[in-house]
């Protein structure tokens, strides 16, 4: 696993449907939760109006200290250029426009905790409302050679 060196990066508003729970990490690595939320979406996409490539993960934080048995708010979806169609059971959700440190993770998907260590270790991001992770390539989340985009929101 490599952290890439991080870049802030402006970015529009990003419109995403997808699945939405609640649980904390604890949960979601032992259930492996948003995995087959991910799974379940992969096989739905075709029902989706108006996709884009790829797959977004948005996490949201509840205030106060957060620890891995904190319930939090994950977002599996895909990218639509409009909520025109929303299929039944599927939730809308907006990334808003803003500065963002972007920081690449290479390696295996479930290697990703030591980059959000890293993260939290150089002090990036600090407390933040949410984040985001972007999947190009689900088929090759395991793999060596995988990348995921971390985004952090930065505060104006």
């Amino acid at each position: 696993m490599t952290m890439d060196q991080m870049q802030t990066r402006e970015r529009n508003e990003t419109k995403l449907v997808g699945y939405t729970v609640t649980a904390s990490l604890n949960q979601d690595l032992e259930s492996r939760i948003v995995g087959r939320l991910r799974e379940e979406l992969f096989g739905k996409r075709h029902e989706i109006a108006n996709r884009l490539d790829g797959i977004y993960l948005v996490q949201v934080y509840p205030d106060g200290e957060w620890t891995p048995d904190v319930p939090f708010v994950s977002i599996v979806a895909v990218e639509v250029s409009d909520f025109a169609h929303i299929p039944e059971g599927l939730v809308r959700h907006t990334i808003p426009a803003g500065k963002y440190v972007k920081v690449t993770h290479k390696g295996p998907e479930s290697q990703i905790g030591e980059t959000y260590d890293s993260i939290r270790d150089k002090g990036i991001g600090g407390s933040r409302p949410f984040d985001f992770e972007y999947w190009a390539d689900i088929d090759s989340l395991e793999q060596e050679e995988s990348t995921i985009d971390i985004y952090l929101p930065l505060e104006a």
